[in-house]
């Protein structure tokens, strides 16, 4: 059986926005309506029934990471009245968009844009594409009705009325509101389609102690995770995990920019540890997250406090800090 709440629904007030666990069915022309059904859990049935013959079962913890990671990187795309799905990553991975196809078992693998056309060469990309009616018709069963995000509802509403007109279907558009949880693997996936200006993990040590001209310390450091949100309607996922992670007073406004979530406190960083652990990350990223956690264990073991700690420290903090140029 699938639980549901019912969400209450406040005005947002400029920067000052007030912010609240419940809050999802809010426009930005100051339309409000009273209450939303909330489901909180993915439904796969409809994907159980069209998926590919020769997958005996279907792995639910990879479909839950599988939409992450496309309401991230994902793209529905229209052109011409014909609709096409694509999800890009960078060439580096590259392993990532097989496992992707293995899970799935359809959809077709792109390597594009080498400078060299060597796949090592970390400037090109590698995509996941889909084509055919059939498998078209797995993906509209998979993401109808399961996605989180604002933006990319609306993107799938779009591609799903072409797919109707294309293949003379009339599937209906279910708008259910689904909550990130850290008893899902969509966060692991959204985190991994994340930018390193949009999602990352960070250790504000050396640079800091450089910009403030100090001698390097226990107090002279800091770790971090943070999200990003720069479009208005994305402010809600944002909100959503901020609320799962019990941050919900770190989202702050920044001029030019939009929404940051960041997270410092041990106790708060814990849950993201915990979780990571629980849903790996896939990407690249999952080497950053790695080293950040050396960090954390040196200072949640208090091995900051000596100079053996601090200098393991600082040279795991600039590893990472090269790590996140190139994620």
């Amino acid at each position: 059986m699938y639980k549901k709440i019912l969400c209450q629904t406040l005005p947002l007030k400029g920067k000052g926005w007030m912010v609240n666990q419940q809050v999802r069915s809010l426009s930005f022309n100051n339309e409000v309506t009273s209450e939303t059904e909330c489901d909180i859990t993915f439904k796969f049935n409809n994907y159980l029934n069209q998926k590919v013959q020769h997958k005996k079962k279907i792995n639910k913890l990879f479909l839950e990471w599988f939409i992450g990671i496309t309401e991230g990187k994902g793209s529905f795309i229209v052109l011409n009245n014909k609709i096409y799905f694509d999800i890009s990553v960078s060439i580096k991975d590259i392993q990532v968009i097989y496992y992707i196809r293995k899970e799935l078992g359809f959809g077709k693998v792109r390597i594009k844009d080498l400078g060299h056309q060597d796949p090592s060469d970390t400037g090109g990309t590698v995509s996941f594409y889909v084509t055919s009616k059939d498998n078209f018709t797995r993906l509209v069963s998979l993401f109808n009705g399961n996605l989180c995000t604002v933006n990319k509802k609306q993107d799938f509403k779009n591609w799903l009325k072409i797919y109707n007109n294309q293949y003379s279907k009339e599937i209906v558009f279910i708008d259910r509101v689904i909550k990130p949880s850290l008893n899902t693997g969509w966060l692991s996936g959204y985190i991994d389609a994340l930018g390193p200006r949009e999602g990352n993990f960070t250790s504000l040590t050396a640079k800091r102690a450089q910009r403030q001209n100090k001698k390097f310390n226990s107090k002279t450091f800091y770790l971090k995770f943070s999200i990003l949100a720069e479009d208005k309607k994305e402010f809600y996922i944002l909100n959503d995990i901020s609320v799962i992670l019990n941050s919900i007073k770190n989202i702050k406004h920044k001029d030019g920019e939009g929404w940051i979530l960041s997270i410092s406190s041990f106790n708060k960083l814990k849950l993201i540890v915990n979780y990571l652990k629980r849903y790996p990350l896939k990407t690249q990223k999952s080497l950053a997250f790695t080293v950040w956690c050396k960090i954390y264990n040196i200072t949640l073991k208090k091995e900051h406090l000596n100079e053996i700690g601090l200098n393991k420290i600082y040279s795991l903090s600039l590893r990472l800090k090269e790590m996140n140029k190139y994620l």
